[in-house]
């Protein structure tokens, strides 16, 4: 408990249990209006969903349930099998309550419960420790000071053991034991330390991997992944004070936390989504401590999730389209509860509850509940009425009503009824190679990359990225930093080859050629121009003037040895300044092109073989410009459309079996579109799907998210790049959490994806 806390306000309640059976007959009928209430505005980076104070005390006349004291305090019991192959039968391991293991058994094809079927029961004391049994008589005592974060038992070549996350209050470690199924006997547990553990909570999702959440003194919360017997820091992050406990669905990758202060939250688990938070649960007269979910390893696809607050006597279950209060009353002291009416606002009936746990029967068809009394320190068990367990089971929401969650919704929006889905719908996941060091500054900074490749010594290429805080930073093909320029607010690079410095009169010999690279300066809203010396060291040789107000976006192209630059503001409006480079080494620019896009833009490429420029507007899809002339207006060719999603930001052209293709962020979805480019008409992009960049576990390197800018080259740069290198820019760089960085991907994965996708084109132009 705490000081802070807000005023007790005990929920007036009176019920009879005789009134119970009724009560639910009415409970379902406005079960999916209910749904409506905690929808969110996913425009917000801390999300409100609509307030249900109201209606949960409504309902809180309508359910109570009578609670069973636990003797011998918190207990779990785990199952698991001897002799029979159950590997592909991941949810015959039910989590239930000590007091309430099912004596009704049935089996069907996801809850089988089998002959040798054994029990593992584990009592948690936080202040004597853990004692674990099992029904061969096997016991094990693990002394000290826990808070229990998950228990469960886990397959892997059909080996079983129970999987054990706590955090030992004596040394501030996070401790995940590994324990044999049957003898119980306790492998030397491996560890995290912490700085505290406000709430702790862990899981293990689809694919096997156990995911834990702690939320430290700070105010941090750390998320991590137990791989190969490590941890794994995957993100930490500010989540502030008032965080009492955490429960995780690995089915839905949602996190949720009980604030104190605020009620419950609602984030997303995925390591690369976007760092928001939905408020589902408010009232101010209620402090939430104590937040459950239904194992994600025992019902596949429900999302379930229960809390509760020492300042009512109740528990609040939710479902995807019905939330409901139940009332919960202790009859642990009444001599004849059953002929007494029990009223929640007598104190001997009333609890207050810190913490609760949920549970489902062996058989799978009811869910059972513990909780604590913070007044007394005992725990409790009950089992929820057939109907709200099934309802809450299986979704009863009305006949006309299709709960899916908020991922499931995305996705049918994105892929469903659009002609362009029909033929782009597939993805291809690839891995990085390497990433680059983080930038210095944090928050929104590393912005876009660009390769120079050197021709005296391809290994010895260099990425030119961009901190748009404050500097122009060079990176070597380990992704090591090896120069970093202090120049200004630059916000996008190219590079130029070749490259024509003017002659003196009285110099005869072959005009001097060097190679460039320009950045869009927001400092003051110049190109900022660098010269690459052949060890790819840069020095910048200074600024062009240009008429834009909020300069952004900028690419370049040579031709006959001079650069010309395309650059955008913020308004939309395009530039073109072609360089001249005297042979002292001062720069000139010349206006010679202006036009301007609906909205905003950034990233750009230019086609030299098509002499065709590709212009992104952000918000709305890509356009194409004759380069060939400076009187021509660009024309819009590809809108954004599913599965593309917006912005569209960075721009690269890239060559696969003689192909052009052409990479656009797809940033929406943390993806990238390929369009085939038709080079007898470069003005025609053909959706071929999505590529995305996934975390390489192994190499400790992680996925991509909302990428700005992106280059890639053909060239071989040897070693794992002798297919060409392809470079982004990451918006979220976690794993652990860090600022932003570049990540890069070997050419040859790239070309294989490309390759996977025009194959599936082939085969559904085949198919029509």
């Amino acid at each position: 408990m705490t000081n802070q806390r807000h005023t007790k306000t005990v929920f007036k309640t009176t019920i009879t249990t005789a009134a119970l059976s009724s009560a639910l007959l009415t409970l379902f009928g406005c079960a999916a209006s209910h749904g409506t209430n905690t929808s969110a505005d996913t425009s917000a980076n801390i999300k409100l969903a609509h307030s249900e104070s109201q209606l949960v005390k409504a309902e809180s006349q309508s359910i109570a349930l009578p609670l069973t004291k636990l003797k011998n305090g918190l207990g779990l019991t785990l199952h698991y099998q001897t002799h029979a192959d159950h590997s592909n039968i991941k949810s015959a391991y039910k989590d239930t309550h000590a007091n309430n293991t099912s004596k009704d058994a049935r089996a069907n094809h996801k809850h089988k419960v089998y002959d040798d079927t054994h029990a593992i029961n584990i009592n948690v004391n936080e202040h004597k420790g853990i004692l674990l049994s099992n029904s061969d008589g096997k016991k094990h005592f693990i002394a000290g000071h826990y808070t229990l974060a998950r228990a469960e038992v886990v397959e892997s070549d059909s080996k079983q053991w129970v999987s054990l996350v706590v955090f030992n209050n004596n040394t501030q470690y996070i401790e995940v034991y590994r324990i044999n199924a049957a003898s119980l006997e306790v492998d030397q547990p491996q560890t995290q330390l912490t700085k505290g553990s406000e709430a702790i909570c862990a899981t293990t999702s689809s694919a096997g991997e156990l995911q834990i959440v702690n939320i430290d003194a700070t105010g941090t919360l750390n998320q991590y992944e137990f791989y190969n017997g490590r941890f794994l820091s995957l993100r930490d992050f500010a989540i502030g004070p008032g965080i009492k406990s955490c429960a995780i669905n690995a089915n839905t990758e949602t996190l949720y936390l009980a604030d104190e202060f605020a009620g419950v939250w609602q984030l997303d688990t995925d390591i690369e989504s976007e760092l928001a938070k939905t408020l589902i649960f408010h009232d101010q007269d209620v402090a939430i401590e104590g937040v459950a979910t239904l194992s994600s390893t025992t019902v596949d696809g429900v999302d379930i999730a229960a809390w509760v607050s020492p300042d009512a006597s109740g528990i609040w279950l939710k479902a995807p389209c019905l939330t409901q209060f139940v009332s919960l009353i202790n009859t642990a002291n009444e001599s004849n509860s059953a002929d007494r009416q029990l009223k929640a606002t007598d104190k001997s009936t009333s609890i207050q509850p810190e913490f609760v746990h949920l549970s489902l029967s062996e058989e799978g068809s009811h869910i059972s509940l513990v909780v604590d009394d913070d007044l007394s320190s005992d725990v409790f068990s009950a089992e929820l009425p057939s109907k709200l367990s099934a309802a809450l089971l299986h979704r009863q929401c009305g006949t006309d009503f299709k709960a899916t969650s908020p991922k499931e919704n995305h996705m049918e929006k994105a892929y469903t009824n659009n002609s362009a889905s029909q033929h782009a719908n597939l993805t291809i996941k690839v891995k990085p190679d390497v990433e680059t060091d983080p930038v210095e500054n944090h928050g929104d900074a590393a912005d876009d990359p660009a390769i120079w490749v050197n021709s005296h010594s391809a290994s010895q290429s260099r990425i030119i990225g961009t901190d748009k805080k404050g500097a122009l930073n060079s990176y070597d093909l380990a992704g090591k930093l090896v120069q970093s320029l202090p120049v200004g607010r630059v916000n996008n690079v190219d590079v130029g080859y070749k490259v024509s410095v003017a002659e003196t009169k009285a110099r005869q010999s072959d005009t001097p050629l060097i190679d460039i690279a320009v950045a869009s300066n927001r400092s003051n809203n110049s190109l900022s121009v660098f010269e690459i010396d052949k060890r790819g060291h840069m020095t910048q040789l200074g600024h062009i003037s240009t008429t834009l107000n909020d300069i952004y976006g900028m690419c370049l192209f040579v031709s006959g040895g001079i650069a010309h630059v395309f650059a955008n503001d913020t308004s939309g409006r395009f530039e073109r300044y072609s360089v001249s480079i005297s042979p002292d080494k001062s720069i000139d620019g010349h206006l010679t092109h202006s036009f301007s896009l609906p909205s905003q833009p950034e990233g750009c490429v230019v086609d030299t073989k098509t002499s065709t420029a590709y212009l992104g507007e952000e918000g709305a899809g890509i356009w194409a410009l004759d380069i060939t002339s400076n009187s021509n207006q660009p024309q819009f060719i590809a809108e954004i459309e599913a599965p593309v999603e917006a912005d569209v930001e960075g721009l690269a052209l890239f060559n696969v079996d003689a192909q052009t293709y052409l990479i656009a962020s797809s940033q929406g979805n943390n993806s990238y579109a390929i369009y085939h480019v038709h080079t007898e008409n470069p003005e025609v992009l053909e959706l071929m799907g999505l590529v995305q960049i996934t975390a390489d576990k192994a190499a400790q390197i992680d996925g991509v998210s909302e990428t700005d800018g992106l280059d890639v080259t053909n060239a071989n740069l040897g070693g794992r790049f002798t297919e060409g290198l392809w470079v982004v820019q990451d918006g979220r760089n976690v794993m652990p959490s860090e600022t932003q960085n570049f990540k890069l991907v070997a050419g040859a994965s790239l070309k294989d994806a490309i390759r996977k996708l025009a194959s599936a084109k082939r085969e559904r132009h085949s198919d029509m």
